[in-house]
């Protein structure tokens, strides 16, 4: 037997054939198949190292841990609301880090003159150039400008699905870090969005996707708080009617995420400058009456944003088979309250949550944004927007757009926190006319 092995492996070493296959041919055969998954898993590792690289050391990620409290959202327990303000509340907490990407939740939330800390301090900007036939319009007017972009615009739906984390320092581990990671102790931006695979190896990395062995998202990362001394450009940037002077952060965006967004001009990211935020106006309180003028970033108008969870119920229930489980995430608050009937909130005008007193200044004046759905980056072509245009144009001062939600601005020039299960108490009512910009 011995002797019979030992001749089929010296066979196996010449020209002698196994099965029809010499040695050789069965080495080339075989060789692929063990160098595949010898790839795949440095492929894998690499992608690992990359993400943790990203990770800022001596810092914690920011964010609601567990369950989110608006996993019962369409609950109809939430429907109809009560009249007793002792059981108003605050139910869910949001910022939107990065204008119309995905929000994170909060259990407490710092609150000063611009809204939530960390709310809407960056946003995707594109390198736009005026219409060369306008001879309206000036040489200084033709030259391209960075304007800020949202869901707003076709095209753009996908920021849907950017998911930022933001990574703030551990003061202990930061001081103990030393200044070698001087941008670790500034904190961290993380930019995740979905990984897309392309070309003739899609299949196989769609399967490693789908076994944990590749990431499902790719990531940059940005700094949070810019230093006094950073080296960034600073140039204008274009919101609305302002052109503040913010800062350039368009080095760390990767061409792949260029890519997966499809835009075919160039693309930024611009972080609000701390010593140049726009100042509010127009619904606002004024300086002389409570002793500051209010401001924000990249919000569209005021630094608060409020929704009454029983509204968006109603809306939902009327919005019919077009959308079904109308989210209060489609219309992007910061604070959800739970407790109002339907519309209550329309004619607030001063409230109080937990200790902490605040203006509601106009109405939020609905554009189609919400038309897209937050968990797919699909644009329904009329819905919300046709509903409520049907019945929620209330506003005197702009009766062509609906009403949904209030915009509010902090009563006190001072640093709070605004928590989940804060009390709601109405302590004013009266009209609003919305002012436009």
């Amino acid at each position: 037997m011995a002797r019979d092995v030992t001749h089929l492996v010296a066979d196996l070493g010449t020209t002698h054939v196994l099965f029809g296959i010499t040695f050789e041919q069965l080495v080339l055969i075989l060789y692929p198949l063990f160098l595949i998954p010898i790839i795949y898993f440095w492929y894998y590792d690499v992608r690992r190292r990359r993400f943790l690289s990203l990770v800022p050391t001596g810092c914690t990620k920011l964010g609601l841990q567990g369950e989110s409290n608006n996993t019962d959202e369409l609950d109809s327990k939430y429907d109809r609301g009560t009249k007793d303000q002792q059981m108003w509340q605050v139910k869910t907490i949001y910022i939107h880090p990065i204008k119309s990407c995905a929000p994170i939740e909060l259990d407490i939330a710092d609150v000063d003159a611009e809204g939530l800390t960390y709310d809407r301090k960056f946003a995707f900007a594109e390198l736009l150039k005026p219409s060369v036939f306008n001879p309206s319009l000036s040489a200084q007017d033709t030259k391209p400008k960075w304007t800020f972009r949202t869901l707003r615009q076709p095209g753009y739906e996908k920021l849907a699905l950017v998911k930022p984390e933001i990574w703030i320092p551990r003061n202990a581990e930061a001081e103990a870090a030393g200044s070698l990671r001087r941008v670790e102790q500034e904190g961290a931006l993380i930019i995740k969005y979905p990984n897309v695979p392309t070309g003739v190896l899609a299949p196989l990395d769609r399967l490693m996707m789908s076994l944990g062995l590749i990431p499902k998202d790719n990531s940059f990362r940005v700094p949070l708080n810019v230093r006094r001394d950073h080296k960034y450009p600073r140039e204008v940037v274009n919101i609305w009617k302002d052109d503040p002077i913010w800062i350039n952060l368009g080095e760390h965006v990767p061409e792949d995420f260029k890519q997966w967004l499809g835009v075919k001009n160039p693309l930024s990211l611009f972080r609000v400058d701390p010593e140049n935020y726009r100042h509010v106006f127009r619904c606002a309180p004024k300086r002389e009456d409570v002793g500051f003028q209010p401001a924000v970033g990249f919000q569209d108008a005021y630094p608060l944003h409020m929704l009454n969870i029983a509204s968006v119920h109603d809306v939902g229930s009327k919005v019919g088979n077009a959308i079904s489980g109308l989210s209060v995430r489609r219309f992007r608050g910061n604070l959800i309250l739970e407790g109002p009937p339907a519309y209550d909130e329309d004619d607030w005008k001063k409230i109080k949550i937990g200790d902490h007193e605040l203006y509601c200044t106009c109405h939020t004046l609905r554009c189609r944004l919400p038309n897209v759905d937050p968990d797919t980056a699909v644009r329904h072509p009329t819905e919300p927007d046709k509903t409520l245009r049907s019945f929620r144009c209330i506003d005197p001062g702009d009766p062509k757009n609906a009403a949904l939600g209030m915009q509010m601005v902090p009563a006190k020039n001072e640093r709070f926190q605004i928590r989940v299960g804060d009390s709601v108490e109405v302590l004013e009512r009266g009209e609003h006319f919305y002012v436009k910009q």
